[in-house]
């Protein structure tokens, strides 16, 4: 017992260093352009379970009066901070000055209003949620038109009107090209055409709209609000289980030699990408210096794509008023936080952040609420 206590004893302290050392990596992998690496962006997706790894590790070690490995989990934590107060953040929802001013934004990929859980149940979840949810303003993604039966699931005449009944207001990209998002308000809202910044990309952007910018009178404040749907990672179902198929020793090994040639040279041109499209993005509603931007992101506080939102002068409304991690994301085990509700200019305060439960869809709604400052 005397000659095992040390060697276990020693080996906990080699893993927990590399644990550390694999924490601090994955919290600065979104500084590093995925143009040139790859599995620096990687990482950054299992940072919060990192984080949280390494503060119970620490914890661990501190009530084993362990104060060196407790320290070095500590200092770990301390050095990733800048990064990890956006994915795990240490925040709580504000008071606004003034409720009247206040009002609530929702984005939500809603999967064309699909049930994936419940498909046999009667009527339609996801609209019915919709409905009494309450938002003032709803952004969705991954649906082309409230007007087709084959699109939408259990459809009704009956509670598309009631849906319409509950926001009068709606507007949405074209319908040329399947393009899938949309606004429902109880304020009034219009679509404001844009075009590409770049010539050489217009004729892609058009043929695959990755965002659309609409313009809501709240109230006589005209506001900006930009829904966007970024590039996926393009997994089958298949893929995205590798995680889930890990059962033992040979199946650990398949789904690794999965991931290595067929997995991870998507995610590598999903990074990339988006990177590319997030610039875009940025470059043409540059002019506009107030405005909420929201939708299915696909990518995670502290990304790459992240911190070009960031460097522009954006806020995250999550980081701001949320405590700890939050996945968006609900399926395959990838629990990941990935869509995102974004906010810049002096007249817009972030006051709470809300994701909703509702599992109609892989993804869940967030719902974020705001006051405009005098």
């Amino acid at each position: 017992m005397l000659i095992v206590s040390p060697l276990i004893r020693l080996a906990l302290k080699i893993a927990s260093i590399i644990l550390f050392v694999i924490t601090l990596a994955a919290s600065y992998g979104g500084k590093v352009n995925p143009d040139y690496v790859t599995f620096t962006s990687v990482m950054v997706l299992a940072l919060p379970y990192l984080a949280i790894a390494t503060l119970l590790t620490g914890i661990a070690w501190l009530l084993s009066k362990r104060i060196i490995m407790a320290a070095l989990a500590g200092l770990t934590l301390f050095a990733g901070w800048s990064t990890l107060k956006d994915v795990t953040p240490v925040s709580f929802p504000k008071t606004p000055q003034d409720e009247a001013r206040t009002f609530t934004v929702m984005t939500f990929n809603c999967l064309h209003l699909a049930d994936t859980t419940k498909s046999d149940a009667p009527g339609n979840r996801a609209i019915k949620f919709l409905i009494e949810c309450g938002a003032d303003i709803i952004c969705l993604q991954e649906l082309v038109n409230f007007e087709e039966p084959k699109e939408i699931h259990h459809w009704s005449r009956e509670i598309i009107d009631s849906l319409y009944a509950a926001y009068p207001y709606r507007a949405g990209a074209s319908q040329e090209g399947g393009i899938d998002l949309k606004v429902l308000s109880k304020f009034p809202v219009e679509e404001v055409p844009v075009t590409s910044s770049d010539p050489d990309d217009e004729a892609y952007w058009h043929d695959r709209r990755l965002w659309a910018l609409f313009k809501v009178d709240i109230d006589g404040y005209s506001l900006p609000l930009l829904n966007f749907h970024m590039n996926s990672y393009n997994l089958t179902d298949t893929e995205r289980e590798v995680v889930t198929d890990i059962k033992g020793v040979r199946t650990a090994n398949k789904s690794y030699q999965e991931f290595r040639y067929e997995i991870f040279p998507k995610l590598g041109e999903a990074f990339r990408t988006r990177s590319q499209n997030v610039k875009e993005m940025i470059a043409t509603t540059a002019g506009i210096n107030t405005m909420i931007a929201c939708g299915d992101f696909n990518d995670v506080p502290g990304s790459w794509s992240y911190g070009l939102m960031r460097k522009a002068g954006f806020h995250d409304a999550y980081a701001e008023t949320s405590f700890g991690p939050r996945n968006t994301f609900n399926q395959f085990l990838f629990l990941f936080h990935i869509d995102q509700i974004f906010y810049k200019g002096d007249r817009l305060k972030a006051i709470k952040t809300k994701r909703h439960r509702i599992n109609t869809s892989d993804h869940y709604p967030v719902e974020a609420t705001f006051e405009i400052l005098p």
